[in-house]
């Protein structure tokens, strides 16, 4: 099990500010850096998956939303194995909704459950209206990408998207660990997007 303490090293990061970037939402309620997910069968797999940064929610999960954002908080103030298990709690309920699965990374075609795979972003807070974080927020932020992958040590690293990709790729090559990326261009024909399906199916089952 990663250590309660590296989740809460990211959720108190203050390496970036409203200075850093104007499209950086960061405050101390909802917009709280976000580690990700680690399942607890994830050792005996090692597939990770990475997008670009945490999006802002529906609104019909606004409830929802601010209890995980809570817990967050707890475990940057005391990152206890309590703490710990009650944020794994409300993970729990929201990953089952993230799009993530099915529609963004076949999941069952590759022969995994949720809790057999981690999930993490280049980025690890939200922005403005969902935009593309900036150049320096990046920077400062895949310090922690790279930390992970150590943590971690993942057979395969697949990118939600060819942003995230071409972003944070080469921390993951020099390394050996094999990656791929789900296309999610919007020009992509359906014969394109199967195409691409199942050349991602094929790496990660050959490498987990």
């Amino acid at each position: 099990m990663i250590d309660p303490r590296e989740f809460a090293t990211v959720i108190g990061c203050t390496k970036c500010d409203a200075h850093t970037s104007a499209k950086l939402l960061r405050d101390d309620n909802a917009n709280v850096p976000q580690p990700g997910f680690v399942g607890k069968n994830f050792a005996s797999k090692r597939v990770a998956l990475a997008g670009q940064n945490p999006a802002i929610g529906p609104f019909r999960f606004i409830a929802r939303d601010a209890r995980y954002t809570s817990a967050l908080r707890a475990l940057k103030t005391a990152p206890t194995l309590e703490n710990f298990a009650l944020l794994n709690s409300e993970l729990a309920e929201f990953i089952r909704d993230w799009p993530v699965h099915g529609s963004y990374f076949p999941l069952q075609e590759c022969g995994l459950d949720l809790q057999d795979i981690a999930y993490f972003n280049v980025v690890r807070c939200r922005t403005v209206g969902n935009s593309q974080p900036g150049t320096r927020v990046i920077s400062n932020c895949l310090e922690h990408f790279d930390r992970w992958l150590d943590i971690l040590s993942p057979r395969v690293l697949v990118f939600i998207g060819k942003w995230a990709h071409d972003r944070a790729a080469h921390l993951a090559t020099r390394r050996g660990i094999p990656t791929t990326f789900m296309n999610r261009e919007r020009s992509l024909s359906t014969s394109e997007r199967e195409a691409n399906r199942r050349a991602v199916v094929s790496v990660v089952r050959a490498a987990a």
